[in-house]
């Protein structure tokens, strides 16, 4: 079963590492042309360099991969991503991805404001984006808008309290765009990653060390030793269910929550 992209634009927010790469990566790979954003023009350089090389000489020759430098957890940056597209009328793929905030208690923030500001720092990026780009997806009767969250979106993991909160308010958002839209040909999903080795998951396991007085390594064994599957998902494991969501054999599948876990969920319930 080969997806086929080809004519489709993405734009992958937070491209260049961890899973908004794998998802770029996989996406290039299936044809589509690229939209790469992150807040250093090197680490973009770096991203696009790894995708060309990794993709096929013949597809490589007809897609285009852009870079964007912007800083998602700005609005004034956000304002300036959402200029740029102006020169791309189509965005039929948006992969809403971000690096996820700090670890900490609701007790640890000094205000509610200081709280509030940090939660819609996430939901405000992924909604200018979503506005932006449903014109569109209407008009031409198809469009993907594909949300990676994390299963504490289901199961709200303690000391994250930023994050499942800003991932509850996008869900609930998803949901009701994806219901309002579906007769479009545009369908919403989200993708409820679980333990997969990305740098956010060494910064986790670097603060659950220091908490349990241990080391990171025995940190990242024990996490290992408690998942069904005995070891940590792949980037990779996000990066092809994106694709395949963002193709035309996913359009019955609408407003789902998917996680991907290797059935750590399962004993969460």
């Amino acid at each position: 079963m080969k997806i086929n992209l080809k004519g489709k634009t993405s734009l992958i927010c937070a491209s260049t590492k961890g899973l908004g790469f794998s998802c770029a990566e996989n996406l290039a790979s299936s044809g589509s042309n690229i939209i790469l954003t992150g807040r250093s023009k090197e680490t973009l350089a770096v991203a696009k360099s790894a995708i060309l090389n990794k993709i096929s000489d013949d597809i490589g020759k007809t897609i285009i991969i852009t870079t964007i430098q912007v800083d998602l957890d700005d609005r004034a940056g956000i304002e300036s991503l959402l200029t740029e597209l102006a020169d791309y009328p189509t965005i039929d793929i948006l992969v809403l991805n971000s690096g996820g905030p700090a670890p900490g208690n609701f007790d640890s923030f000094e205000s509610i404001l200081d709280f509030e500001q940090k939660c819609s720092a996430i939901t405000y990026a992924a909604s200018s984006l979503m506005k932006h780009v449903l014109p569109s997806m209407r008009e031409n009767k198809f469009g993907r808008i594909i949300n990676i969250s994390s299963i504490g979106l289901a199961k709200p993991i303690t000391g994250l309290a930023v994050s499942n909160a800003s991932r509850a308010h996008l869900g609930g958002l998803m949901t009701g765009i994806a219901n309002e839209n579906a007769a479009y040909g545009i369908t919403l999903n989200t993708i409820l990653p679980g333990v997969i080795w990305t740098d956010r998951q060494l910064m986790l396991a670097e603060n659950d060390a220091k908490v349990a007085g241990i080391s990171v390594d025995e940190i990242i064994k024990q996490k290992a030793a408690s998942l069904p599957t005995g070891t940590m998902g792949k980037p990779d494991d996000v990066g092809t269910l994106a694709t395949f969501l963002s193709s035309e054999m996913a359009g019955y599948i609408n407003s789902q929550f998917i996680s991907v876990d290797g059935g750590l969920l399962g004993l969460l319930r």
